[in-house]
């Protein structure tokens, strides 16, 4: 190659680099991120971020937020590094909302005035988001007054320009963290089964959020399912404690639900049994609930009979089937036995039911006939499918062609509204039973306006009830809480709308154990006790 060739070549080479070296110089003094190697001194870098609460205060997987609500709190950084030889941070930094921009250079002054500490959480500002966002807090830079603070000192604003090697840079920077909160909701396929679909909620933890899940759908510890979204089909009715415990890489956290799940329609019927010798008995349908409305009716019975009534007449004593379709096509089948109609004789000539909340007496008048035995009685809540026995009396023999018996019921189910009530008699093998009867909780007397149930609670929601009827003159409700004889919370319920309040949506944190409820209406106080 010819000497001044090459030589013109090197000239040419060596102005490029000046070129290029001094455009990096210009970039730097726009942006000094970009100069961050000229930082030499980095006596204070960033250790991380933190998402809180309003109060300043981490969140605990015991906080119940839904995915997309939004969050009023506080963002909070910790320094690291190798000094505090340093005070009056200016702290530079972009706002990136699930990967995309959203506030651009932003701008704080971290300890103002005080000497600057590594290794604790300080806040940087009041900050909001929706539950669920991944917020990155990217391009950081901050610099610093060096020496010992002077007293009432405070930041200068910077352009970002004015600096030494007394700084920072990061541009990657940082995920503001939330521990790890596995949720997850779930969505019943209708009441024809039991099958139920589970959406997982879970948000927090380490990046990259690698997760992997592990549920406990019957509680016997073993693992059900590791799908993110599973669906299970439960073998029948009933309480169900889900656990869901999830894994970032990093921690593994474990929360515990109860769901209840009922795929079947609540019936309810009344039955007029027929005497003997007849065809006059009745069975009446009072309510069909769950499902979609309307419903449709499909009977049968002895001898062939058939109907599509809702209410069924002239009946024989014998067997009754019942199938209710909604407006789904999901079904649910009942069976109802008019096998005491037959035994109606001239035995049993009355039974009547008198009382209140605090008891319902039950009085009989038989004919008397001679003879040892006794009687049952039988009580069925909510429906006449299922009698269980509450006590007996024993029969005695007296002179008079009829006695009167009575029985007075002190343990009224409160979650109830509705209850039938029949006497068995018993001599040897004979077993003869009465008539059934009714009685409505609104045609009582009540003498406690105020019923919680379910009570025990059995993991569900409490709900407190008012038995009378809301006027509007009655004012203002006040509801307090103790636990275990300890003041927990009160609340004041202005013009009640509805005699129903649910006592776990209304104290969010309500405590397990024996509770004491005060509820207080102008001048009457009421005292009830509840097990949650």
């Amino acid at each position: 190659m010819n000497f001044k060739v090459q030589d013109r070549l090197m000239k040419l080479i060596l102005k490029l680099r000046l070129l290029f070296s001094f455009t990096l110089f210009v970039l730097a003094l726009g942006n000094p991120l970009l100069s961050s190697g000229q930082c030499s001194q980095n006596n204070f870098t960033v250790a991380g971020f933190e998402l809180r609460d309003d109060n300043g205060l981490p969140f605990t997987v015991i906080d119940d937020y839904e995915l997309g609500e939004l969050v009023n709190g506080e963002l909070w950084v910790m320094l690291g590094g190798s000094s505090t030889n340093g005070y009056n941070l200016r702290f530079y930094f972009d706002v990136y909302v699930n990967g995309v921009l959203t506030q651009v250079d932003q701008y704080e002054c971290l300890f103002s005035g005080t000497q600057a500490v590594q290794g604790i959480w300080i806040k940087v500002r009041d900050f909001s988001w929706n539950w669920g966002d991944v917020i990155d807090i990217r391009n950081i830079f901050i610099h610093w007054d060096t020496g010992t603070a002077k007293a009432n000192s405070t930041c200068t604003i910077s352009d970002k320009n004015n600096i030494n090697s007394q700084c920072y840079g990061n541009l990657q920077g940082f995920t503001a963290v939330v521990p790890l909160f596995p949720k997850f909701d779930f969505v019943s396929n209708g009441v024809c089964n039991t099958t139920i679909q589970f959406s997982n909620q879970t948000i927090g933890g380490t990046p990259p959020y690698n997760y992997s899940y592990s549920w406990d759908f019957d509680n016997d510890g073993l693992e059900d399912s590791a799908s993110e979204n599973p669906l299970f089909n439960f073998p029948s009715t009933g309480t169900y404690p889900i656990v869901l415990t999830v894994n970032d890489d990093t921690s593994i956290t474990t929360i515990t639900k109860d769901i209840f799940i009922d795929p079947n329609f609540g019936i309810q019927v009344t039955i007029f049994p027929t005497k003997i010798d007849e065809s006059s008995g009745i069975i009446y349908v009072e309510s069909v609930t769950g499902g979609t409305a309307p419903y449709s009716y499909f009977w049968t019975g002895p001898n062939g009979f058939t109907s599509t009534s809702m209410n069924i007449f002239n009946l024989s004593n014998g067997l009754y089937t019942l199938v209710v379709t909604d407006q789904n096509g999901c079904t649910q089948t009942v069976s109802y036995e008019l096998d005491i109609a037959g035994v109606l004789n001239s035995y049993w000539r009355s039974i009547d039911l008198l009382g209140d909340r605090s008891a319902i007496k039950v009085s009989w008048e038989v004919k008397n006939q001679g003879g040892d035995g006794y009687f049952e009685i039988e009580r069925g809540a909510g429906g006449i499918e299922d009698f269980s026995k509450i006590g007996s009396v024993q029969k005695i023999n007296s002179i008079g062609e009829t006695q009167i018996y009575h029985f007075s019921d002190t343990a009224i189910p409160m979650e109830e509204e509705m209850f039938y009530y029949r006497i068995v008699r018993k001599s040897g093998q004979d077993v003869d039973y009465s008539i059934v009867k009714m009685i409505r909780v609104e045609d009582m007397e009540n003498k406690n306006h105020w019923i919680v149930y379910p009570n025990p609670s059995l993991g569900r929601d409490l709900n407190l009830k008012y038995l009378g009827k809301m006027e509007a003159n009655d004012g203002a409700m006040i509801l307090d809480v103790f636990n275990g004889g300890n003041y927990f919370q009160s609340l004041t319920f202005q013009n009640l709308n509805s005699e129903t309040i649910n006592l776990n949506h209304v104290f969010p944190n309500l405590p397990r154990g024996h509770l004491t409820l005060r509820i207080s209406m102008g001048d009457e106080v009421q005292i009830v006790h509840v097990v949650n």
